[in-house]
């Protein structure tokens, strides 16, 4: 049940690319946090997407207009140890630079926040879960 806040400036991704994106990234965070790729458990991957105005962006105290894109994550606590975080980290940058057009090995301007919510602050569906309970889903729930 991760929570992604993609920031960017506009027209950095196509529509296509952000649908491909979001698809990537979502099926990259449930696989590191062990979770079912089934229909429910990607349902509750949410992903939103805030393009800026490059004027909005500022980096080195100015205003630039560049490419660079911020991911923040909501997570469970306890879903991702540090191994699994690092390895978030590296795979997350290969397909953000992907789409950024970036070559293999090159710096890509992404920069990734991960929050550890603990269960009882994270409210879903009028009452509250946590990472064990999603790592043994309810099978043939419907997506959201």
């Amino acid at each position: 049940m991760p929570l992604i806040h993609v920031y960017v400036s506009q027209d950095t991704f196509s529509s296509d690319d952000k649908d491909q994106l979001a698809e990537e990234l979502t099926t990259t965070l449930l696989e590191a946090e062990e979770l079912p790729l089934e229909p429910f458990q990607k349902s509750t991957a949410w992903i939103y997407f805030h393009e800026l105005p490059e004027r909005a962006i500022y980096h080195g105290g100015k205003s630039q207009g560049t490419r660079i894109v911020a991911l923040e994550i909501s997570v469970f606590r306890g879903g991702l140890d540090d191994a699994k975080k690092r390895a978030l980290y590296k795979r997350m940058t290969e397909i953000v630079g992907r789409y950024l057009g970036i070559e293999a090995n090159a710096r890509v301007p992404l920069f990734i926040v991960v929050r550890d919510v603990d269960p009882m602050d994270w409210g879903a569906f009028g009452g509250t879960t946590d990472i064990s309970e999603l790592r043994r889903p309810d099978i043939g729930l419907d997506p959201i």
